[in-house]
């Protein structure tokens, strides 16, 4: 694989930047509250733990298809967190402000995300992001921790309509990168997503497997490391 591989693509959330979603909601209650002390915290705390799968399964793939606004999602889990909470719809506005400002300040780069893109631009190894999601939200997401510019590729699956694992996304990738399959690597977090997605459109995979949990079985081929620093032993 060290002479094969030519370009590296990465996945996102849980790969490069930690997932910040729950202190976000968590932050936002807190000041929600704050601003108007007859909200029960309590309440909101627990109907927010509750309401997050149903969301989800109602939206969550129209979301990172880009098929609604950006922010439609933590709207509708903060309708029902505060209608759960007996609090009236009027604060959802102020509460979805809350969230994303929140979620801005929660965003953080695992500590070998950027010494390891900046060791591959530095061996002149393109660098590729594929992440579901909507396409502004995901940007936003790195410029915010500031890793926005280390990438010649940037795909999110609310750019095309289309999610990992599908091919498609891969290959789109691909496409504008401007490497073919065979002579690329992926790597994220996601078994399904990542690397079944990806060696399904003919890339090389790396499951990044920091937790050390068994691969599913008859998995495909792939590499598998605990952290992204053993990446770089992969790549010429």
């Amino acid at each position: 694989m060290t002479e094969s591989i030519r370009a590296v693509f990465f996945d996102l959330d849980d790969t490069l930047v930690g997932d910040g979603a729950v202190d976000a909601a968590l932050l936002a209650i807190g000041e929600l509250a704050a601003r108007h002390p007859d909200l029960d915290t309590d309440a909101m705390r627990t109907a927010n733990a509750t309401v997050w799968s149903g969301c989800w399964a109602s939206q969550g793939e129209q979301w990172m298809r880009g098929e609604l606004e950006d922010d439609a999602l933590t709207r509708e889990v903060w309708r029902r967190t505060l209608s759960g909470a007996g609090a009236g719809g009027e604060l959802v506005d102020e509460a979805v402000e809350l969230h994303l400002e929140a979620e801005r300040r929660t965003f953080a780069l695992f500590e070998d995300s950027r010494d390891v893109l900046v060791e591959l631009r530095r061996r002149g190894i393109p660098i590729g992001l594929i992440t579901n999601g909507p396409s502004a939200f995901q940007r936003e997401k790195l410029r915010t921790v500031g890793i926005d510019g280390l990438f010649d590729v940037v795909v999110a699956s609310g750019d095309i309509g289309v999610l990992k694992p599908d091919a498609e996304i891969f290959r789109h990738a691909l496409d504008r990168a401007g490497v073919l399959p065979a002579a690329s690597l992926h790597v994220g977090d996601s078994f399904t997503a990542d690397v079944m997605g990806a060696v399904g459109a003919g890339l090389s995979a790396f499951w990044l497997n920091r937790e050390r949990i068994a691969a599913p079985p008859n998995g495909p081929r792939h590499v598998e490391g605990d952290s992204l620093r053993a990446v770089l032993e992969l790549v010429g």
